[in-house]
């Protein structure tokens, strides 16, 4: 495993830079949700609504219809759960 490609999360090593990209550009996207550490849940419901850094150690969703912005950072990651559009 690449240093890109490892995981940042100790907690939950499924979770790879590398999966979080996948998800954010599979073709057809198919929204999810991330939850963090502390239970909080972020909904993705389409590709322009996240982004990872370049180096992807960073999360960006875009809330509140895109007028809000999280920025989280991947090793909080516990959960990504596919959901229904």
């Amino acid at each position: 495993m690449s240093n890109d490609e490892r995981s940042p999360n100790p907690r939950n090593p499924s979770i790879t830079n590398e999966a979080i990209k996948e998800r954010v550009t599979a073709a057809p996207f198919r929204p999810f949700s991330v939850r963090l550490t502390d239970g909080r849940s972020y909904p993705v419901p389409g590709p322009d609504y996240a982004s990872v850094s370049p180096n992807g150690r960073l999360l960006t969703v875009y809330t509140d219809g895109g007028n809000g912005v999280k920025i989280l950072d991947v090793a909080l990651i516990t959960e990504i759960e596919v959901t229904e559009a």
